[in-house]
């Protein structure tokens, strides 16, 4: 088998986001807040909490809700710009949802075994993509994947906050296939959904493999492993079989 490239879904594949869908909640979600006050503050502007939640984090979460039904990720920009006009400031979009984003960053981890196994995957030769649902800016968990190590390891990034789709669409898949020039035959999909992440990959013509959690609606993969740490071996054995 020519195997070239594996596509990976980032939380719950490379990355601990049980229970958050990949943005701050509770505690982080609170000091995320408290810093974007204080940040706009210190840019001259000034907003309360109850500002922020009714211009900013209620009608976002609002349009959240409806993400599936849309078919992309929710936009922050219009309720960024309504809490810009309110608090007479002019600090771009990434910056306000960077200081928002950033206790909850510092707090993500890799699975256990998972950087072992991406750094594994690179020196093999493999030619390594995230595409992944995110509700924010792919540079947001870039920075995680930095500091982990991984980033430079990763030659594709495609996030659905960026890319205007979302899995189980195909579209993230192939626009990664492309910035590796694979062809669909010489890369894998592996993600814990299945029916988003291998819906996606049979979607797209690839192989796929399910890292195996509670949820397991979807289609049947083509193999399944307990965690990332066994990917480097199942590939090892196609290529050799």
């Amino acid at each position: 088998m020519q195997l070239k490239g594996v596509l990976l879904d980032l939380g719950g594949v490379v990355l601990e986001m049980d229970g958050t869908r990949g943005f701050p909640v509770d505690r982080l979600d609170w000091r995320g807040r408290e810093a974007l006050a204080r940040l706009i503050r210190a840019e001259g502007g000034r907003v309360s909490q109850d500002d922020l939640e009714s211009l900013l984090f209620s009608p976002w979460h609002f349009d959240y809700q409806r993400r599936v039904e849309l078919g992309h990720e929710a936009a922050w920009e219009p309720h960024l710009d309504k809490v810009r006009s309110a608090a007479g400031i002019s600090t771009p979009d990434l910056k306000l949802l960077d200081a928002w984003f950033r206790p909850y960053g510092e707090n993500l981890r890799p699975i256990v075994g998972a950087v072992e196994a991406v750094h594994r995957l690179y020196s093999a030769g493999f030619e390594l993509a995230v595409v992944s649902n995110v509700p924010l800016p792919g540079a947001l968990y870039e920075q995680v994947l930095r500091r982990h190590g991984l980033l430079e390891c990763v030659r594709s990034r495609r996030f659905s906050y960026d890319c205007a789709t979302r899995k189980p669409s195909p579209a993230l898949l192939r626009s990664a296939l492309d910035d590796l020039g694979l062809d669909r035959k010489e890369a894998v999909m592996v993600g814990d959904r299945r029916n988003r992440d291998i819906a996606a990959g049979r979607a797209a013509g690839l192989k796929t493999v399910w890292v195996q959690c509670e949820f397991d609606d979807g289609p049947v993969s083509d193999a399944e492993i307990g965690s990332l740490a066994e990917l480097p071996d199942l590939l090892q054995s196609w290529i050799v079989a």
